[in-house]
């Protein structure tokens, strides 16, 4: 009888364990190649994401708050925090823009107008191709393309960057990396000195449906 109890008490604990609720980690769903992710994400060119922008260079260095959208070739940067007085507001395309920074309004080519907010000669327009995860097809090809077993680019170079990517998480558009880190050497200066961006991104908002 002892015996029987024992046995019972055993399998009720055993059905008992089984019945818990299992934590699951989130997953990244995996591209099936790393050129069906490209298309995918080449596809996605309307999007809003909030973060941090962190930026170096051989003089100076700083952080911004970032809210930028995207409309296909068109964008919207708005910085605000330790930049300065004030906040910054961008607006343009892959050719023109226009800042607004300290109640003065500035017009010049979208990469000039980042070296004068932050001092680092930030490529914007390839900017929005890296936040994805992607080379820019608008500048020279990438090379040391590095992927990790997923398929998603883990790093590469371009245009002199030397870019990473990490953090990726699953969006309603697919996985889209968390963190970007860049890294540029500065001309005409000694080794260690390197013009640098680090953008944290903290939320995605989808404008399209997909």
């Amino acid at each position: 009888m002892i015996k029987i109890i024992l046995v019972t008490t055993i399998i009720l604990l055993g059905t008992a364990c089984s019945l818990q609720p299992q934590t699951v980690a989130p997953q990244i769903t995996a591209p099936v190649s790393w050129q069906q992710h490209q298309q995918r994400m080449t596809a996605l060119d309307e999007w809003k994401l909030s973060g941090k922008l962190g930026f170096r260079s051989p003089q100076q260095g700083g952080s911004a708050a970032l809210q930028w959208t995207q409309e296909e070739n068109n964008y919207q940067l708005l910085l605000s925090g330790p930049l300065g007085v004030g906040s910054a507001k961008i607006v343009g395309d892959d050719k023109t823009a226009e800042m607004l920074y300290r109640d003065t309004v500035y017009h010049q080519p979208p990469q000039q107008l980042a070296m004068r907010l932050t001092g680092v000669p930030l490529p914007v327009d390839a900017l929005s191709w890296w936040v994805r995860g992607l080379p820019s097809p608008n500048q020279p090809a990438a090379t040391d393309l590095a992927n990790a077993a997923d398929g998603l680019a883990i790093g590469f170079e371009q245009a002199g960057w030397q870019l990473s990517f990490s953090r990726y998480r699953q969006t309603a558009a697919g996985p889209l990396p968390g963190k970007i880190a860049g890294s540029l050497s500065a001309p005409n200066a000694a080794e260690d000195s390197r013009y640098s961006f680090k953008l944290i991104i903290s939320r995605w908002n989808f404008l399209k449906e997909e």
